[in-house]
């Protein structure tokens, strides 16, 4: 046994550590290397001695993709589990597009690693058949093995000279469902071993001979930069080697990384800065701005019959202001990456959830050619869509041609992660309906404005879907109602943004979920039974919603109420609420809160889940999903960033308080079983947390909370 640190250290000063942490290959023996090595395509290669190496071509971040990929090749082509290598795939010819995000890990690669491990069987098949001299038909596969018709038996590993020299086939047969010995059924975490006994490499882990490790003096101001500075007492810092100037401000390298975090703090304080053109931004500004845009003019996302007549003839209007903060992606590992310039190269190590990306931007800010730079994708500890970004890698190039060859290390701390992340935007809601004189509802109407994703992604260029991907979660409502206008006025914002996890529906949904809940309540219907009525009504199903897919969401809100024990009466001061959704059409979910507020604390006892994404590869991975995904969705109903002087007020967990094991409710995840494709797991889950507990405060209290975060009065 050893600890993480003696293993760090020796694995660094052997120069091992790392390609055994990434790759996980084993070396062949001379005789093995003169057989050849089965590789019909780019995610399999079966080695002589029988091993399996499979690639991945997404990032592991936490949500399994590297025990649920490698599940839907195995299961094709019946591979003994415990002779499966993992190993993750560079970015290159064979695999261009290797973002991970937007839940669609499973969903993309499901039919395609399906056909290489069933092509890979067909083969070996016919390679054992033409041994044996018998047709294909009367051979069968079964745990790495092809089975003859009279008992022959050979190993993958005897077949693969063969079966490299046949012709791949372009259309293999899959097997159904109904076969399946691996697909369905709870596998445990493939890096789980490795990450518990701390082997697994992380991309704050690596360490390569002679490595130097660097910290970024940056503006507080995004965007500023250094005017002027004196570095001698942050050269005299032990440990410290250079101060260089970089494009994001000025770099500290040293030995360790506290040395290089402590010359760094002896520089800020001889340094003065150019703030730019956001030194004034503030929240209390922007949501001035943002007040005044919820009736000025907008983009429309989605239009369905005359909202204005309609609002105007309801035998009742409902109106209501929702408020939703900028938030942090707050990921437990910071941001960091490792370059090593050499003559002829680099070569760069990193949590990426867009390496092809990294590896472009890294290979540009060096003048080199994407393919002169190598990219190995470690294990990231919590990306959430931060890691899409590419700014941190960049950085590292820039950083790495600066200090001038060798390895060297760039690691943000905790304020530096919360001074500069690509934030969620806050957003402002005007929600309004018309209630018809039965109390039916006949319009609605949802204004959002803030600043856009989008437009910040694209480097400040407004898209012709810049409406429709702000409005995602509002645009897409999919209850049955006469006259729906949904729009998006932007409001700039001088702050760096990105993806987070759950995109804009949170906020969306939040604001759409609870203020259905307030027109419920305002038309005497229970919250419940106003949903299944709207989706089951058929009589205007708009936006791509066929009847299977209300069928579907409608199934996992009966479910998921049913397992709540909705309508069960509760102790005062004790509710439930509901919300559900379908996260970009293709997979359902629906949550039941139950809370008890007491004396303005709030306790989040239970949430009951029920989704329908479609056939599920690992159960227990979805599990951890949905688990996941409510305590980032949770923890969003107390965190925030607020803006003053151009600076973020929060600078970490101190002050963005996520939820504590000790707050975590009992979840209860219900699989609602389905024949369609995968679909994603990551996200879904994250939307519903916040308008479930808020209509479950509601039902508790009758206060109706419409702004997030909640503070100490809220619930008073």
């Amino acid at each position: 046994m050893t600890s993480r640190r003696d293993f760090l250290k020796v694995t660094g000063a052997a120069g091992t550590g790392l390609v055994l942490g990434l790759h996980l290959e084993a070396k062949p023996t001379p005789g093995e290397a003169a057989r050849a090595e089965f590789k019909p395509n780019a995610f399999l290669a079966l080695r002589p001695d029988g091993t399996v190496r499979i690639t991945v071509s997404k990032t592991e971040m936490g949500q399994g993709v590297r025990t649920a990929l490698p599940m839907a090749l195995a299961e094709e082509l019946d591979l003994d589990w415990s002779r499966i290598e993992v190993v993750n795939a560079l970015p290159g010819p064979d695999f261009k597009s290797m973002q991970t995000g937007g839940s669609t890990s499973v969903s993309s690669t499901w039919n395609p690693l399906r056909k290489a491990g069933a092509a890979a069987r067909q083969m070996l098949v016919a390679a054992a058949a033409a041994q044996w001299k018998v047709s294909l038909d009367q051979c069968r596969t079964e745990k790495g093995f092809v089975l003859g018709p009279s008992g022959q038996k050979l190993g993958y590993g005897d077949l693969a000279e063969a079966a490299a020299k046949l012709p791949v086939p372009k259309d293999p047969p899959l097997k159904k469902a109904s076969e399946y010995r691996l697909l369905g059924g709870r596998m445990p975490r493939f890096d789980g071993p490795a990450i518990v006994t701390g082997k697994a490499i992380f991309g704050i882990d690596v360490r390569r001979p002679g490595q130097r490790f660097a910290a970024v003096l940056r503006c507080p101001v995004p965007g500023g930069q250094p005017k002027a500075w004196d570095d001698n007492k942050a050269k005299a810092t032990p440990g410290v080697k250079a101060v260089v100037k970089v494009p994001t401000g000025l770099a500290v390298v040293a030995d360790s990384t506290w040395a290089a975090f402590k010359g760094r703090e002896a520089l800020a304080a001889s340094t003065t800065w150019d703030e730019g053109p956001g030194k004034d931004f503030s929240s209390v500004a922007l949501e001035a701005k943002m007040r005044a845009a919820l009736t000025g003019p907008a983009d429309e996302a989605r239009k369905e019959g005359d909202v204005d007549k309609a609002l105007a003839v309801a035998a009742r209007l409902i109106e209501a202001e929702y408020s939703f903060p900028y938030q942090a992606h707050a990921t437990v590992e910071p941001m960091n990456a490792t370059v090593h310039l050499q003559t002829d190269g680099a070569e760069m190590w990193t949590g990426s959830q867009s390496p092809n990306k990294a590896q472009t931007t890294a290979a540009a800010a060096l003048g080199l050619k994407p393919d002169q730079m190598k990219l190995n994708v470690a294990l990231i500890g919590g990306g959430f869509g931060r890691r899409l970004g590419t700014d941190f890698s960049t950085e590292a190039a820039e950083l790495a041609k600066a200090a001038g060859g060798g390895p060297v290390q760039i690691v943000w701390d905790r304020e530096d992660d919360f001074r500069h992340d690509l934030f969620h935007p806050a957003t402002l809601h005007r929600m309004r309906a018309g209630l018809d004189a039965s109390g039916g509802l006949s319009a609605w109407a949802h204004r959002i404005a803030g600043p856009s994703i989008l437009r910040s992604w694209l480097g400040g260029q407004k898209s012709p879907g810049q409406a429709s991907a702000e409005a995602n979660g509002a645009l897409d409502i999919p209850y049955a109602i006469p006259a729906l206008q949904v729009d998006f006025a932007e409001v700039e914002a001088p702050t760096p943004l990105g993806w987070w996890r759950g995109i804009e529906i949170v906020p969306n949904v939040f604001a759409r979920e609870c203020f259905l809940d307030e027109v419920a309540h305002a038309s005497g219907k229970d919250p419940l039974q106003l949903r299944l009525d709207l989706l089951g009504h058929q009589g205007i199903v708009k936006f791509g919603r066929d009847e299977a897919d209300i069928r579907r969401l409608k199934k996992v809100l009966q479910v998921a109420a049913e397992k709540a024990g909705w309508g069960r009466k509760l102790a005062a001061g004790r509710g439930l609420g509901l919300a559900c959704h379908a996260y970009d059409g293709r997979t359902y979910a629906a949550e039941v809160a139950e809370v008890s507020v007491q004396k303005g604390q709030l306790r989040v006892h239970k949430i009951t889940c029920a989704v329908d994404c479609g056939f599920v590869v690992n159960p227990s991975g979805l599990e951890a999903q949905v688990e996941g995904g409510i305590a980032f969705g949770l923890s969003a109903l107390f965190t925030q960033i607020t803006w003053d002087r151009g600076r973020t007020v929060q600078t970490g967990f101190q002050d963005f308080p996520l939820v504590r094991l000790a707050d975590m409710p009992v979840i209860e995840t219900h699989i609602v079983p389905s024949a369609e494709a995968p679909s994603g797991m990551g996200e879904p889950p994250v939307p519903l947390a916040i308008p479930a507990v808020l209509n479950a405060v509601f039902a508790a209290t009758g206060k109706r909370i419409r702004r997030v975060p909640l503070v100490s009065d809220s619930l008073k």
